[in-house]
């Protein structure tokens, strides 16, 4: 028998996504492609996380 395993919720984000994100929704101004930068970087991030943790269903959320 197999179990899967997966995680609910949001996961953590570094302070410059953070910081990148609320300048896009408070419409300041901001560098697209550092947002677009961070956003990817960070995506890398948490899935390898999750990967070497073991997670089965991986997600970028």
């Amino acid at each position: 028998m197999t179990i899967l395993t997966t995680h609910v919720g949001s996961l953590p984000r570094s302070k410059k996504l953070s910081d990148l994100l609320f300048k896009k929704e408070n419409n300041e101004i901001y560098d697209k492609d550092t947002f677009n930068k961070a956003v990817k970087d960070s995506v890398f991030e948490i899935v390898n996380k999750q990967k070497e943790v073991g997670i089965d269903i991986i997600s970028d959320g």
